[in-house]
């Protein structure tokens, strides 16, 4: 493996939207979409390593489980927390299996490097974050969960990069952007779909399947402009960090 190859970070984003908010056609990035849960974001992941990045970082959205936390605010997580038992079955690997409540770990002084080029801008949150194997769309669920383990937001897929990251021995690290929080309930019929999403479903396909929901169409709005506007500050932080992206020599 080449100096330049191990200073390439392999990026983890469930959705191409979200992908798509990191500079393009960057020379130490290689970004790939997973698709939303942990047995996408694994393979993904585990995809990545096997190329011979030198680190893994998960990008992209969350919701807040904090009831102090708005739409737009960045957090990079200290550790992330399995909501429930997690077992992968990676390529050419043996399965991976951690318990519910296990914690795995970021960078340091990757974590530290990020922070610095974000608070030019703004503040960020250095906090613990949730990964669940469920969309979270119920407001007492985010209250009692938050209670419970003390993470500030929960998303769908970071636990499972982690994983991939520490088989490999790996620096991990992960920025995410709050998109609903607390306070804001989702339409269930959001769970159910990302539940029943099959794999490589394009997200277009995905919106127009809630077509067929018109009773849920004013929370869906909602949450479509709350998503578009932590996308924009994604993007931007995207901007911010591009040199800190990979972990520090």
């Amino acid at each position: 493996m080449t100096g330049a190859e191990v200073s390439v970070t392999g990026v983890v984003a469930a959705l191409r939207s979200e992908a798509r908010c990191l500079p393009p056609n960057a020379r130490h990035l290689r970004v790939q979409a997973s698709g939303m849960g942990a047995e996408r974001a694994a393979r993904t992941a585990q995809g990545l390593a096997s190329e011979g990045v030198g680190a893994l970082l998960c990008f992209g959205v969350a919701g807040a489980l904090d009831p102090g936390l708005r739409c737009g605010d960045v957090i990079l997580a200290s550790e992330v927390i399995c909501a429930q038992p997690l077992a992968l079955q990676l390529p050419g690997m043996r399965p991976a299996a951690l318990p519910g409540s296990a914690r795995i770990r970021t960078s340091e002084r990757w974590r530290a490097a990020l922070a610095a080029a974000l608070l030019r801008e703004g503040s960020v949150l250095q906090a613990p974050l949730l990964t669940s194997s469920e969309l979270i769309c119920d407001t007492q669920q985010k209250r009692r969960l938050y209670r419970q383990t003390g993470a500030v937001a929960v998303d769908m897929e970071s636990a499972a990069v982690g994983v991939v990251a520490n088989l490999h021995g790996l620096p991990f690290m992960v920025l995410r952007v709050v998109a609903d929080t607390a306070q804001d309930a989702l339409p269930e019929v959001l769970r159910q779909l990302v539940a029943a999403q099959p794999p490589g479903a394009s997200e277009w396909v995905s919106w127009l399947q809630l077509l067929g929901a018109p009773g849920a169409w004013p929370g869906l709005l909602r949450m479509a402009r709350r998503y578009q506007h932590a996308r924009a500050v994604l993007r931007h932080c995207g901007q911010l960090a591009r040199r800190e992206i990979r972990p520090p020599a």
